[in-house]
């Protein structure tokens, strides 16, 4: 027996690399995976465990080559005790809506087992200390949804017209000084050609706060429709919001002084999140803003910069 645990503890990194594989090959899911969804602080979680196991992974390979110093072992130990906690909350919560990941679960499996062979490195009342301490954290910051397989097709904000064969994406942050310089030169051209152009707004979450800022943009979306003076108004107020540092029950504030209509539903705008707003940023290759896209049949222009987007706009205007 003495053995077998032996063996184990010299191949630990099997169980992070397991776990790392089981997530990857998880991607490819269309059952019950594809339809449960979740964040920690607005990251989503599968970027977290992907993350988590590499470094666990690295870690132990990095432990067992380089530096097999017994004080590492313990921040290990105490870092895989804190992922159980993490785990408690995400399985009860699958527990709760009934709805069940595979690939979560076994990846869940693999960190137990890896718990099992390294807790004796950490005393006892530490790792109920650091599990009760994971499991209240993940509890008051864990944002998690069910979208049931029936579910209709999540809605993407579009504004003009949205048959259209030339698309504008808008990529910006309202922290960004340089986004709310050329706002409303970009907004001059979309009431211009809002008949004959289909405009995306897409919030890229760069500074604090931002993601609290892009959900009350789409609050206000998912009240008031495809009203693009509304939309125009409203990013109007947070830009100028986010100048003040007002935070998001203020600018909510703001909304109802001014009669604007919102309707508050953090699991919708998640799924946006999820769903268009990243995806969208990957295929662009956004690491910047302000930034446009402008596609017209099958051809896509990228624009960064203040300058370079007034020039594209321009002769968007004049035609």
């Amino acid at each position: 027996m003495q053995n077998i645990i032996t063996n184990v503890q010299n191949r630990l990194w099997i169980f992070p690399a397991s776990a790392l594989l089981t997530l990857f090959i998880g991607r490819l899911c269309t059952t019950s995976c594809a339809f449960l969804h979740g964040d920690i602080l607005g990251i989503d979680l599968e970027i977290l465990g992907i993350a988590f196991y590499s470094l666990l992974f690295l870690s132990v390979v990095f432990h067992d080559k380089f530096y097999p110093k017994n004080w590492v072992m313990k921040i290990i130990a105490a870092a895989v005790s804190m992922g159980i906690g993490v785990e408690f909350i995400l399985v009860k919560f699958q527990i709760q809506n009934s709805t069940y990941c595979p690939r979560c679960l076994v990846s869940a499996f693999f960190l137990l087992m890896m718990f099992i062979a390294v807790v004796q490195y950490v005393k006892k009342w530490i790792v109920v200390l650091l599990i009760l301490l994971s499991v209240f954290f993940t509890f008051i910051s864990f944002n998690g949804s069910v979208t049931p397989s029936y579910a209709q097709k999540i809605e993407f904000p579009v504004f003009g017209n949205a048959k259209s064969q030339t698309e504008i994406i808008i990529y910006s942050d309202y922290f960004c000084p340089g986004c709310r310089k050329i706002d409303n030169q970009i907004n001059d051209v979309l009431r211009k050609k809002k008949d004959k152009i289909k405009v995306h707004f897409v919030d890229v979450p760069l500074h604090a706060g931002s993601i609290e800022y892009a959900e009350i943009f789409l609050y206000s979306w998912f009240a008031g429709g495809k009203d693009l003076e509304r939309a125009i108004k409203v990013r109007e107020i947070l830009f100028h919001a986010a100048e003040t540092k007002t935070d998001q029950r203020g600018v909510l504030n703001i909304l109802n002084s001014q009669k604007i209509p919102y309707k508050e539903d953090r699991d919708d705008a998640r799924a946006i999140f999820r769903n268009f707003y990243t995806p969208s940023m990957q295929k662009d290759k956004i690491n910047s803003t302000p930034t446009v896209v402008i596609v017209k049949g099958n051809d896509r222009e990228s624009y960064a910069g203040g300058s370079k987007i007034l020039k594209a706009l321009e002769e968007i205007s004049s035609l």
